[in-house]
């Protein structure tokens, strides 16, 4: 009878024994599976969100009004690292008058819309480039009824919306005029903007568009009057310009950069930063990672903390299966010296141990695979989304969102389960380290001979 008979007898012999083994081999490959499968998953959420990113970092510049110029934005651009580049439209509270100074009628009713004290008559003042180029037009939201875009080679043009000019019996050719009350100034510093050089007088624009807006889930909600789409004006970027700062050529406050996927998107931010900027260092260059940090730092220590959670576990289930295996080497001394007397060979017998115990591994393995799997997509996913709520840059991205700043916040979830990577480690201690084991905790009886062994039970 070889050993693989002798150990299947064995197993079906010492029920109790064997259950015993196989609950405990049950409980450490669970926890084996369960752990690596968790720390898995969440390093694979760390890969889907960086590969996710737009892998773009976006210059904010209020600060240093003729700091981010065309130029310097064509010299951004045009590095090999650079894949692409969007200018984010400038964006401003700005209070209407008609040409002789009334002010102009805005829309402030409804339940979604709120009006600051002191934005009574004020809107939004928009440039870009041309006024094509902005991302509500662009994409639809706003459209031109009568008139024309505003183009790059315009001065003292602007574009308003059709609600605007019904209220205010306002057409094409029209002249409206604009200022920056004290409490728009002071709105404007609040949120980090210089107006040290600004041109706070009256600035005037003649109306050559209409535009009109459909409805949009942005334009719902609870909103600043000054901020709904009826209170937008687009204005030419040259004179936009020339309010900020009367010396500097045309600039943005913001413009986004799309880093080349060969490039590393941490060292080309990094470089951008260390650039000269002769009319000030902007005030931040946040990319993706910046973002993310706090998400992909609370998964990264909760990977880390598995992995030594992993560690443990293994470390303590060794000891208690060796101990175990001692326990019941110990109990088969007289067995085994009867079986050595009968002529079995060291290895045969050795074989039979090893065969016995890998039997019950396997079982435990079948049984350990459901559970964790089941465990894993109950919990695992829980653990990960927690430690991604915690920190998912909502904050940051509110700080410096715009009008036109898409919102990433949300990451796919196709939800966990057990892990290859979980499987090889169990295989690796179920047909390794148990081997191991069961030499190591047998190694002191085998060594003797067989009447030692019967000796010692007498």
């Amino acid at each position: 009878m070889n050993f693989i008979q002798c150990a299947s007898r064995y197993v079906m012999r010492k029920k109790t024994r064997c259950t015993l083994l196989i609950l405990l081999l049950t409980t450490v490959f669970t926890l084996i599976l369960t752990v690596v499968s968790i720390a898995a998953h969440a390093n694979t959420t760390i890969e889907q969100m960086e590969n996710n990113f737009n892998r773009e970092f976006v210059i904010n510049a209020y600060n240093a009004p003729g700091a981010l110029t065309l130029d310097r934005i064509a010299e951004i651009s045009d590095r090999d690292d650079i894949a692409a580049y969007r200018s984010i439209s400038n964006a401003v509270p700005v209070e209407f008058s008609s040409d002789n100074g009334t002010p102009l009628s805005v829309k402030t009713d409804g339940d979604s819309c709120f009006v600051s004290p002191g934005f009574e008559h004020a809107g939004t003042l928009v440039s870009n480039v041309t006024s094509d180029s902005d991302a509500l037009f662009s994409e639809g939201t706003l459209t031109i009824l009568s008139g024309r875009h505003i183009t790059e080679s315009d001065k003292g043009k602007i574009l308003i919306h059709k609600e605007l000019a019904d209220k205010n019996d306002l057409h094409l050719g029209d002249t409206i005029q604009m200022h920056f009350s004290q409490v728009i100034t002071r709105d404007m510093e609040s949120m980090g903007y210089d107006t040290s050089h600004m041109d706070t007088h009256m600035i005037q624009g003649e109306i050559i568009g209409i535009f009109g807006s459909r409805d949009n889930e942005q334009n719902t909600g609870l909103h600043l009057s000054h901020q709904l789409y009826e209170n937008y004006c687009y204005i030419d970027l040259e004179t936009y310009s020339s309010v900020f700062n009367p010396k500097s050529q045309r600039f943005f406050c913001q413009a986004a950069f799309s880093v080349a996927s060969s490039s590393d998107l941490a060292v080309v931010t990094n470089e951008i930063k260390n650039l000269e900027w002769p009319a000030g260092q902007p005030a931040g260059i946040a990319s993706d990672l910046d973002y993310f940090s706090g998400m992909i730092g609370s998964l990264a220590s909760l990977s880390n903390l598995l992995k030594i959670i992993l560690m443990v576990i293994i470390v303590v289930c060794i000891n208690l299966l060796y101990f175990l295996l001692s326990h019941g080497v110990k109990q088969r001394k007289r067995e085994i010296g009867i079986m050595m007397s009968f002529g079995l060979s060291k290895s045969h017998i050795l074989m039979q141990h090893i065969a016995e115990v890998l039997i019950a591994a396997v079982i435990a393995m079948v049984i350990a695979l459901p559970i964790s799997g089941g465990i894993v997509h109950g919990t695992g996913e829980h653990i990960v989304s927690a430690a991604v709520d915690q920190n998912d840059g909502s904050e940051l991205l509110a700080t410096e969102e715009t009008h036109e700043r898409p919102r990433k916040t949300q990451i796919e979830n196709k939800g966990a389960s057990v892990s290859p990577d979980a499987a090889e480690i169990m295989l690796l201690f179920g047909f390794l380290l148990i081997p191991v084991s069961v030499m190591t905790a047998e190694f002191s009886v085998l060594r003797k001979e067989p009447k030692e062994n019967l000796k010692s039970i007498s």
